[in-house]
């Protein structure tokens, strides 16, 4: 019997692991893609399709996970919602065909590097 609970209990920390694993792995993504973007555009150099659709895509994964997280600290995820919403911000200036200035693309580093130090602290 004993044995069966600690293979179950391993089972359940493996899981865990994994959650966080992932959960780590789709915020850090997201820094990095809206890092790489936020480069390009503070420099006025352009921010290719590709590119975009991947800033799109990982804020849409980043807030898939922080709605059901329970793994990172309140402050990470504040952080990591905080990236996302620039990302969102930038991603709308653009589809209503608006530029995107040197300084919103700053920010969105600022934020990524905060996000970033608040998951690894």
């Amino acid at each position: 019997m004993h044995s069966a609970i600690s293979s179950h209990q391993s089972t359940g920390s493996d899981c865990d692991a994994a959650c966080v694993a992932h959960t780590r792995a789709t915020l850090k993504a997201l820094y990095l893609v809206s890092g790489a973007a936020a480069q390009l555009g503070a420099y006025g150099l352009p921010v290719q399709e590709a590119q975009w659709q991947a800033l799109a895509r990982a804020a849409r994964n980043a807030n898939v996970v922080l709605a059901v997280q329970t793994v990172c600290k309140p402050e990470a995820v504040e952080a990591f919602r905080h990236l996302s919403m620039l990302c969102e911000h930038l991603l709308e200036r653009r589809a209503t065909g608006h530029a995107c200035s040197s300084t919103a693309w700053r920010d969105l580093a600022r934020a990524g590097r905060d996000a970033y130090e608040q998951l690894n602290a």
